[in-house]
């Protein structure tokens, strides 16, 4: 199991599903809108995707599968996420991503490069590798 952003559920959603098969992800609720949210995007104001039904659809799947597992934030998630919000100068739902895999002590995939480096940063802080 790893926690999966939204960079990295869209980009295996609308470019290679190879990235989501034979893994088993988990991140905050949060996901499922901005995924839908980009998926709107492509379709209302890009204009390069035809087939958003679909697309929504196949994510749906995976969540109902639970190959996409999403996790309502607790008290302990919104605290650690605010911490590190504030630390590094950015948003909350960048952060909450980080804090979840740190929190689950699981790996996270990305495309966001600043959230690599504070989540390797942070592992290093907290002695986990």
């Amino acid at each position: 199991m790893k926690v999966a952003d939204s960079s990295y559920l869209i980009e295996g959603i609308l470019r290679n599903a190879g990235i989501l098969e034979n893994e088993t992800f988990i991140a905050p609720d949060l996901a499922l809108y901005e995924v839908v949210n980009t998926v709107w995007k492509h379709e209302a104001l890009i204009g390069d995707l035809p087939d958003s039904a679909l697309r929504i659809g196949l994510f749906l799947e995976l969540v109902s599968a639970e190959t996409v597992q999403l996790l309502r934030p607790d008290k302990k998630l919104l605290d650690e996420t605010y911490s590190l919000s504030v630390k590094y100068k950015l948003p909350t739902y960048d952060m909450v991503f980080v804090a979840l895999a740190l929190q689950l002590d699981l790996e996270l995939e990305t495309f966001d490069d600043r959230q690599s480096m504070i989540f390797a940063k942070e592992r290093i802080t907290n002695g986990e590798i």
